[in-house]
């Protein structure tokens, strides 16, 4: 069993950075509304013309800053675990964050 996992691993190597992005795509996907409305808390006050550009700037450059950058800083940490251990421990994110999914309702 261990030869398995380390040769799927092996081969899953060069993709651990597109699985990264799918992951940190994946929280994004389940924390954005609970990012959005506390940002909307914090601008709520503010001047229409403020918000539009807020609202502007955090969708076009904030998610996306924050997924090129936490993407890399996760396959950084997924090359750090050995062989043995990627694919249990990926199967085991996907499988946690599709049951939080599930407690949510996001599916």
């Amino acid at each position: 069993m261990n030869s398995v996992l380390i040769d799927f691993a092996q081969w899953f190597r060069p993709y651990q950075t597109q699985c990264a992005m799918a992951i940190i795509a994946t929280l994004l996907v389940l924390f954005g509304a609970e990012i959005s409305q506390a940002i909307r808390q914090l601008i709520k006050k503010q001047h229409i013309l403020v918000r539009t550009l807020v609202f502007v700037f955090v969708c076009a450059f904030g998610y996306g800053a924050l997924t090129v950058w936490l993407t890399g800083l996760f396959s950084q940490w997924l090359g750090m675990i050995s062989d043995l251990y990627l694919m249990p421990v990926i199967l085991l994110i996907f499988i946690v964050l599709g049951l939080y999914a599930q407690k949510q309702r996001h599916i």
